[in-house]
């Protein structure tokens, strides 16, 4: 179980397989073990890297309220620590986390994939009244889900946002009940998350500017705000790929496992191809 001391934090990591090195970081509430039904297919391609992000599960939490400028931080200190620059993959607000860390250091991308990246600035002063009335019902659903975790809930708080927020009425109920425990047990850290005033937006232009190849992914049958997102992040950087995942909401590498990784592979294909020193 490799610990690494980073920036005075224990993260853990795990590595499987053989290849190109892909990093692959998760999003809010969960840890790098939701992305074992994907390791598997990627494997084979790549040498994938998982990992718990400050304060999730297997990590330490840092000294105060963890910030998206710390995960960022985390991630490229992971990358200097395993050799990089390397493959990135982002899952939710691991995407953020992703799409900060190109868009302040390139250099330790080669690629990165970021699938619905919660960045409910980007939409600010929206004038299409569907998109402005998802906000607010997402936004409300937020503020009770935030609620119920101050008032030590966290179990009804992860119900709440599974169900209402992230992915749609009555998943939760069809997890297994590790997962209703990881997501339960990191339920503080969506409130540093939510707290963080930098959390839903991101530097677009530095993006832009980025040489780095990057695909913006999202499912067809997720809520309807992600895509907004996505389409005007798509506006804004304008070289990024977009697809989307048919039959797919919010975790295709749980859902949709073959159909994610062939889009994630496909991207993959058409990059040039690294030396074994540019992969590491």
């Amino acid at each position: 179980m490799p610990i690494a001391e980073l920036n005075g934090v224990d993260l853990y990591y795990e590595t499987t397989g053989t290849g190109e090195r892909l990093v692959l970081t998760h999003g809010s509430w969960t840890d790098g073990s939701g992305w074992a039904p994907a390791v598997g297919a990627l494997g084979e391609r790549f040498e994938v890297v998982t990992w718990d992000r400050r304060g999730h599960s297997r990590s330490r939490t840092g000294p105060g309220p963890g910030s998206r400028d710390e995960d960022a931080a985390d991630l490229a200190a992971l990358v200097e620590h395993l050799g990089g620059p390397v493959h990135l993959v982002g899952s939710s607000y691991g995407s953020v986390v992703v799409l900060t860390l190109v868009a302040r250091r390139p250099d330790l991308a080669a690629s990165a994939v970021a699938h619905e990246p919660p960045l409910l600035d980007l939409l600010d002063g929206t004038t299409d009244p569907a998109t402005a009335g998802a906000i607010a019902a997402v936004e409300q659903e937020i503020a009770s889900v935030l609620a119920l975790i101050d008032a030590g809930e966290h179990r009804r708080a992860a119900e709440q946002f599974i169900d209402h927020v992230a992915v749609g009425p009555g998943t939760w109920a069809r997890f297994p009940e590790p997962w209703q425990a990881t997501l339960e047990g990191n339920a503080p850290t969506f409130l540093d998350e939510q707290r963080d005033p930098t959390s839903r937006s991101i530097d677009t232009a530095a993006l832009a500017a980025a040489a780095v190849p990057l695909m913006l992914t999202c499912g067809t049958e997720g809520p309807e705000w992600y895509g907004a997102v996505i389409a005007e992040l798509s506006r804004l950087v304008p070289a990024a790929r977009v697809e989307a995942i048919a039959g797919a909401g919010h975790v295709p590498h749980v859902t949709h496992t073959e159909r994610w990784a062939a889009t994630l592979l496909a991207f993959h294909e058409q990059l040039t191809p690294a030396t074994p020193e540019e992969a590491r």
